[in-house]
């Protein structure tokens, strides 16, 4: 029992000291890098990044074989001193969106082949949808899934239909590559999407954030019952795009950069991609 105690605190230590190499100035590295800065076994370290990996707190870039950390772990602690750590502009909209709307307001990133959760505020409302951080959602059947896809390029986005379907077990859930080229062309360059779900009864509107390289990619949704969706979507979506504009200013004067041109993100280096699975994860 000792020696088994003794591991678990042992691995709880080594997850915390990854999360903590990465804010000693590193934006990415590899698992030799992390091997001989923090002293670990190179076997263990490895098993380590792909579970955090799995879990949506580490990206793995595998042209260059590199991890770094992903928009959860900004997360992880922003509900401490809310007066200091919650003012970031983000945070400040999802909040603000969700005491306008009394509806559910949910931040989501992509984390392999789905889509999820990193940070859900519940609406006060009587018939609030139910959300929780780490909840995924499919990429291909959800409004925060197609924009996050239609911001890559096209043939990234073919790769990507047909690795997906190619692991739909279900034929009927199964989408055409030519017609959903057309809508991610559209939905790229809107940069929003209405969606009313009649079978499941809730529906969303979604905003994609805007852009920048070397980031993640991001989405705020309010996720509502599909009539409130039809009723008071326009307005849900007119009050996202005005807080995604100025998290787009905030954003570009803090960092010194801006949002890439059409919404799409351009990869540094010509990289030939032989299948989907080594690009979108």
């Amino acid at each position: 029992m000792a020696t088994s105690e003794s591991r678990t605190i042992k691995s709880a230590q080594r997850v915390l000291e990854i999360l903590e190499y990465f804010d000693q100035d590193r934006r990415y590295a590899t698992v030799m890098d992390m091997s001989r800065t923090l002293d670990y076994p190179q076997s263990s370290t490895s098993e380590l990044l792909r579970c955090l990996t799995r879990l949506g707190y580490l990206h793995y870039n595998r042209f260059r074989r590199t991890y770094s950390p992903t928009a959860r772990v900004a997360l992880l602690g922003a509900w401490v001193t809310p007066s200091l750590f919650r003012g970031g502009p983000v945070l400040s909209a999802i909040d603000e969106m969700a005491e306008l709307t009394s509806e559910t307001v949910i931040l989501s990133t992509s984390n392999n082949y789905v889509v999820q959760h990193l940070h859900v505020i519940h609406g006060s409302g009587p018939h609030a949808v139910d959300a929780h951080g780490g909840d995924t959602r499919p990429v291909l059947h959800s409004p925060e899934g197609k924009l996050i896809l239609s911001s890559y390029q096209t043939e990234h986005i073919r790769l990507a239909v047909h690795r997906l379907n190619a692991e739909e077990p279900d034929i009927s859930r199964h989408v055409r590559v030519a017609e959903t080229l057309v809508e991610m062309a559209a939905l790229r360059e809107r940069g929003w999407a209405i969606e009313a779900d009649h079978d499941s009864g809730v529906g969303s509107v979604a905003v994609l954030l805007p852009l920048r390289r070397h980031r993640d990619r991001l989405v705020i949704s309010v996720q509502a019952l599909s009539a409130t969706i039809e009723a008071n979507g326009k307005e849900i979506l007119d009050m996202l795009i005005k807080r995604s504009e100025i998290i787009s200013e905030l954003c570009g004067h803090e960092n010194g950069d801006e949002p890439t041109p059409d919404n799409v993100v351009q990869i540094p280096e010509p990289v030939k991609i032989t299948d989907y699975r080594r690009h979108f994860a």
